[in-house]
């Protein structure tokens, strides 16, 4: 009965030895990135900034025919992936971690808008101009997230954790646009087209309103499954400027 205590007693030492010699860990993903299910930041942004584009290839062709901005109808779709590395500390023998989490992220926002705008110009009778643009916003860059964990259900192999910190994005990338237009009036039809290319670094030299960074609040669940004692598999789902959902692998040491 006493080898029976002795062997319990360093078994759970020796437990709590491996636990507090394996504090860090290191985690690899890949993943992928919708704006569903939430209008974001980062929607917004580039709705505004696809909206100002195409108001600004139709003035340029009709300069000075119209006084205000088109009430122009955008949709917006979007696809990406994401390259996450994070590290992780664990306090102790407590269910709270803190980490830093880098990801290099490519958002594609493929989008198409349309416009239809009865038009007043002095001197002239009424005319209708009709237009159509389509084109793709692309976001590229290396974000950073300082997150905390709380892990409420964990066994021998699984792991259940839950995550909250903030989000910096940077808001970086390029904007494609191709648009054609129709100007209908009783004197005759006016058919007009453009294309703007350019890097969101060149649309703020422009002089439009863009910001260069973005930063948001972000919620997460992860599950783990541990093959070893130092290595395992994961995946998360995360809430932050759309859905990142990814997998991969951690290391613990």
């Amino acid at each position: 009965m006493k080898v029976r205590g002795i062997a319990i007693g360093i078994f759970l030492l020796s437990s709590a030895a491996f636990g507090q010699t394996r504090p860090f860990d290191i985690q690899l993903s890949y993943g992928g990135w919708t704006l569903s299910p939430f209008r974001t930041v980062v929607e917004r942004e580039c709705e505004d900034l696809i909206r100002n584009e195409f108001d600004k290839l139709v003035g340029s062709a009709i300069s000075g025919v119209f006084l205000s901005p088109f009430l122009s109808n955008v949709d917006l779709s979007s696809s990406g992936h994401v390259f996450s590395l994070a590290l992780w500390y664990r306090f102790g023998q407590s269910r709270f971690s803190a980490g830093v989490r880098g990801d290099y992220f490519a958002f594609r926002l493929p989008y198409s808008l349309s416009v239809e705008e009865a038009l007043e110009i002095p001197g002239f009778p009424p005319a209708t101009l009709k237009g159509q643009g389509r084109g793709t916003v692309r976001l590229n860059g290396l974000a950073v997230s300082f997150l905390g964990r709380w892990t409420p259900l964990s066994t021998h192999r699984l792991d259940l954790s839950l995550q909250a910190g903030l989000l910096r994005l940077p808001f970086q990338g390029e904007i494609l646009l191709d648009q054609t237009m129709a100007l209908q009036t009783p004197l005759g039809n006016l058919r007009f087209s453009g294309r703007f290319d350019h890097t969101f670094d060149q649309v703020r030299a422009l002089g439009l309103d863009v910001p260069s960074l973005i930063v948001s609040p972000t919620l997460g669940i992860e599950l783990h499954y541990r093959l070893a004692a130092e290595a395992g598999i994961f995946i998360n789902v995360t809430a932050a400027q759309g859905t990142f959902y990814a997998g991969g692998l951690f290391f613990s040491f």
